[in-house]
């Protein structure tokens, strides 16, 4: 078949299909960093004195709050990647 033969597509006809391992994985690593950097301030600040537990205090809230993030961050991804995704 030559290209003269081809039919002419028109721009609006194509449709943007994101990746659903991408968005989950871009989403869940970006909302996991943001929730680790919240999950430590939040640890900071409700310290009642800054000393050696503190540092405890802030891995668990780091901990917390990215696994927290990923979470979010994971279903989020999923929500965008299907509605984006599929056809209407």
């Amino acid at each position: 078949m030559a290209n003269e033969d081809r039919p002419e597509l028109e721009e609006s006809n194509e449709h943007i299909v994101v990746d659903p391992s991408d968005a989950v994985t871009g989403l869940g690593f970006v909302l996991g960093v943001v929730g680790a950097a919240v999950g430590v301030i939040a640890a900071i600040v409700v310290s009642p004195q800054i000393h050696a537990a503190t540092l405890l205090y802030c891995v668990i809230g780091g901990l917390a709050g990215g696994s927290a993030g990923i979470v979010t961050g994971g279903m989020i991804g999923a929500v965008f990647s299907v509605a984006r995704g599929t056809p209407r």
